[in-house]
């Protein structure tokens, strides 16, 4: 796999921006390098990580010498002197990266302060040891490997999608260090009332549906609800209760030989009646012809 990408090296010059709920991901600087290339003594206020992808390669930081080899990776905290032995003569590969986690100001949602924190946290834990280092990490190999193809193919998107890779190679290396399972609950972002509504109405399109009682399920106006159900589905509130009653009426009608009227009590109608008249209004047909054709 690494003669797909080696001799190619993946070089990512241009600061990119990967915004995140309560957070930006800045990505400063990537490439992959050999040790022909010598890495002088420096420091930044930026944090620095080290993979190795094959051969053996060596970082220094201050008085400590971290063996680099394969799927051996270092992250390096802030304002912290390092540098890499340089030694031509032995073949080494490596993937180095500089990137920064920077929080917003603005009004982010509780879990996505949290997640924050959370990475927040963990990248703590380099700056105050200096560096973290992971002799035997899982590896990363298949990650790059996308990352290079990505570059290499330029299919759309493919800007924002490395970015969204390299932020993925921190996120593997982070996950490692700090093996505790996260307190975020939910996914990050604003609850999708329209499909909840929806799922309400699944649950309960055998009984009474009105939109004031699915709005006070929901802790919102019904008037909200109208409109999000517009938006997300193109049709309102009563209709799509009327069409979800419809395609159960059909299963009704397909699997057994209840009368129009008991099928019309199993999805929620008045009558019969209602049943055809709504059936004939959304198939073009009476649920007779409609059971006779796929009975």
């Amino acid at each position: 796999m690494l003669a797909e990408y080696r001799n190619q090296q993946i070089y990512h010059n241009h600061i990119t921006t990967i915004p995140f709920g309560a957070f930006d991901f800045v990505l400063y600087y990537a490439e992959q390098m050999s040790q022909i290339i010598p890495v002088f003594e420096h420091q930044h206020d930026l944090y620095e990580i080290f993979y190795g992808i094959e051969g053996e390669a060596n970082v220094v930081c201050g008085q400590d010498s971290l063996p680099l080899y394969e799927n051996s990776m270092v992250l390096l905290g802030k304002n912290h002197l390092h540098r890499l032995r340089y030694m031509p003569e032995t073949p080494a590969v490596y993937f180095t990266m500089i990137f920064d986690i920077i929080p917003k100001n603005g009004n982010s949602s509780i879990d996505a302060e949290l997640e924050y924190r959370e990475i927040a946290k963990a990248l703590d834990k380099a700056d105050t040891n200096k560096y973290i280092y992971l002799p035997r990490a899982v590896s990363q190999q298949a990650l790059l490997a996308d990352i290079h193809k990505q570059i290499q193919d330029r299919k759309i998107g493919w800007a924002s999608q490395i970015g969204i890779l390299y932020y993925l190679f921190v996120l593997n290396l982070l996950r490692q260090t700090a093996s505790v399972v996260s307190d975020v609950k939910t996914p990050l972002g604003y609850k999708n009332i329209a499909l909840e509504a929806s799922k309400y109405i699944h649950s309960n399109y055998a009984d009474e549906l009105t939109i004031d009682m699915v709005a006070q399920q929901l802790n919102v106006t019904p008037r909200h609800v109208n409109r999000l159900f517009q938006e997300m589905f193109g049709r309102s509130f009563a209709h799509t209760v009327s069409v979800i009653r419809m395609e159960y009426a059909k299963k009704y009608l397909r699997t057994t030989n209840d009368s129009l009227e008991r099928i019309a009590m199993h999805v929620g109608l008045p009558s019969g009646k209602v049943l055809i008249r709504l059936f004939h209004e959304q198939e073009g047909m009476s649920p007779g012809d409609y059971r006779a054709k796929f009975h």
